[in-house]
């Protein structure tokens, strides 16, 4: 079970908890930033992350029904894939809406700069320029969403466009 303390101002801090059928607290994790329950063999392994920034888990333990026993030193290695797994949806969904904003920004720098257009064109500009602030700082903020694996995607997006558009080049000429 999760157990979440309010965090009004930021994302809420998590808590694992194991408990018995009639509600008997077995064991629990430490409130922390985030956590990630994988299930294995023996059990489930939770991964603790402390910020997202970098995702490498903090503490790594495992439960086998018993006890939590800390395995940190041999599973460390993986949580960066762990925390990815555990989140690829908020990943798929933070990349689509950054490629909706690229797409709605190069749709409006193609508008004519004439005549009712451009005052249509700079109210898009500042839509589109609000509504990514308060996405960027949701994923920031909210979301436990590594931004270097997003800046990641980003700079393996612009690669290929730049790629992509240096071969076009090459061949219309």
């Amino acid at each position: 079970m999760r157990h979440h303390v309010d965090g009004i101002i930021a994302a809420d801090p998590d808590s694992i908890q194991f408990r018995l059928p009639d509600g008997t607290e077995i064991a629990h994790t430490t409130h922390i930033f985030d956590t990630v329950v994988r299930p294995v063999a023996s059990g489930v392994e939770i991964y603790q992350f402390r910020t997202t920034w970098l995702p490498v888990a903090s503490r790594v333990d495992s439960f086998d029904g018993y006890e939590l026993k800390d395995i940190t030193s041999s599973r460390r290695g993986r949580s960066l894939f762990v925390h990815f797994a555990g989140h690829w949806v908020g990943y798929l969904v933070a990349v689509g809406f950054a490629a909706l904003f690229v797409v709605l920004y190069l749709g409006l720098r193609a508008m004519p700069k004439r005549g009712w257009r451009a005052a249509l064109r700079w109210v898009g500009f500042a839509f589109i320029s609000f509504a990514a602030f308060i996405f960027a700082y949701d994923v920031l903020v909210f979301q436990p969403l590594s931004p270097l694996v997003l800046a990641s995607c980003v700079a393996i997006c612009a690669a290929l466009y730049s790629f992509i558009r240096r071969r076009k080049h090459a061949t219309v000429g």
